[in-house]
């Protein structure tokens, strides 16, 4: 499983790397990303951070509605990274019901995008926690991404709210 982690983690850094190619600015006649294209990134992923969220902690307290309104805000902080189709993809499918059970079906892809796409998000003030549930996924586990370090599970909500494990501080 880390291996996959890792794998994305560098497959999206390599596809973040290259988005938004229009800004570029050209020194000695390389390509190189200006200072206002970075704070456009990342501020992009910022948007995408707390759009997810708004979407993990909806999932927390098992509100549907909640969650369709809270994916359509990660859609519209989605659709401007390039390479982020499937992620955007699958907050559209979140968006499309208010069947918590197939949503966080959805959110446990998501955040397998979201994650590594996250990890290049460099935190000024408060660390971003990677979070692990072993029963999440049919057993197989899953993850996701948590503003505090104290667990609740958006895959089970109150049915196992604090099952789970802090795995990762990004920082």
């Amino acid at each position: 499983m880390k291996k996959y982690f890792l794998a994305s983690a560098l497959a999206l850094t390599v596809l973040w790397s290259a988005c938004d190619q229009s800004k570029k600015a050209e020194t000695t006649g390389e390509e190189t990303k200006t200072e206002a294209d970075a704070n456009v990134a990342s501020n992009d992923t910022a948007k995408v951070y707390h759009a997810y969220l708004a979407v993990k902690d909806a999932l927390v307290e098992t509100d549907g509605k909640a969650a369709q309104k809270a994916a359509n805000e990660l859609t519209t902080a989605l659709a401007p990274i390039k390479g982020c189709d499937e992620a955007e993809g699958l907050s559209k499918k979140i968006a499309g019901t208010d069947d918590v059970k197939l949503q966080r079906i959805n959110f446990l892809q998501l955040s397998q995008d979201v994650i590594p796409l996250v990890k290049g998000l460099k935190t000024k003030n408060a660390p971003i926690y990677v979070a692990y549930c072993p029963m999440a996924n049919e057993g197989n586990g899953g993850y996701w991404l948590s503003a505090q370090k104290e667990i609740k599970n958006p895959y089970y909500g109150n049915q196992m709210m604090d099952c789970g494990e802090v795995k990762e501080e990004i920082k």
